[in-house]
């Protein structure tokens, strides 16, 4: 997207109201004087209508991408698509639950038949449960967090592939410092965590010479999944926050930006890789 300097203001303004963080905005302008390398690009999004998922749609669209993004809550979706709109980017929102098959292969056919391709896939969506010993963890809800969290991914990579390959594109699967190092009674979200690196290092294996596939592994990123956290922990942010050398919470701007580095040609060499992002939570 580029914008003269007769409209940067203007452009501002409306980002502004539109919702868009400091963050992408401030990274549109410095992208306005020359396309960078994502004009053009069609970027595909699981779980975009909040958090790291919302930020991370509004950056690859304000630096110049087609954006294609889910959500399960289409009132949200729909508010982060007009916001992309109204700030001059181009995005658009399916409602797509990432558990069932048919919805996210219509996902992907939606996003190429719309835009023709797909270059990058950012396989975001989860969910968390409430923190309970495994004697006292309900089978149902453990479903629901490998269903989402992993098999999403799965059916993410899946059908996106095929389209990748042809394109020489990127995937970046959202895993957690919770699969990377186990924590007590969240035995469900860290076992899904985990199995999203395993699969994250396989798909490299498979696709190496065709499509780089990484995977982030946040720690606490100051979000509503972080909010939720905080109040089934009976937790402070401080409390939180002193495990970790950085003291303090990450945020959505910060993963946004290393998601956006792993697509890009900087990152053309690096591939099968689990990149923290935890503030040296796991130093």
């Amino acid at each position: 997207m580029t914008i003269d300097n007769d409209n940067r203001r203007n452009f501002i303004r409306t980002a502004t109201a539109a919702g868009l963080s400091i963050g992408a905005i401030a990274s549109a302008r410095a992208q306005s004087a020359a396309p960078g390398p994502f004009a053009g690009k069609v970027v595909l999004i699981t779980g975009a209508t909040s958090g790291i998922g919302r930020t991370t749609a509004e950056l690859f669209a304000s630096r110049g991408a087609r954006v294609a993004f889910c959500g399960r809550r289409e009132a949200l979706g729909r508010e982060v698509e007009a916001g992309i709109r109204k700030a001059g980017g181009e995005a658009f929102y399916m409602r797509a639950d990432v558990r069932e098959e048919e919805q996210v292969k219509a996902l992907v056919d939606a996003t190429v038949t719309r835009y023709g391709r797909l270059d990058i896939a950012f396989n975001n969506a989860g969910i968390d449960k409430p923190p309970a010993p495994i004697a006292e963890t309900d089978a149902e809800s453990f479903d629901d967090l490998i269903s989402t969290n992993l098999r999403g991914v799965f059916l993410g990579m899946k059908h996106e592939l095929p389209h990748l390959v042809q394109s020489r594109g990127a995937i970046i699967n959202t895993a957690s410092i919770g699969g990377r190092h186990a924590f007590p009674n969240i035995i469900g979200y860290g076992a899904a965590k985990a199995a999203v690196i395993h699969m994250t290092r396989s798909a490299a294996q498979e696709y190496g010479r065709d499509v780089r596939v990484n995977a982030i592994a946040p720690g606490p990123i100051e979000t509503a999944m972080i909010e939720r956290v905080r109040e089934q922990w009976k937790v402070t942010t401080e409390q939180m926050a002193a495990a970790y050398p950085a003291k303090r919470f990450g945020t959505t701007q910060e993963v946004a930006e290393l998601v956006l580095f792993l697509a890009s040609p900087q990152a053309a060499y690096i591939s099968g890789q689990v990149v923290g992002i935890d503030g040296g939570g796991l130093a």
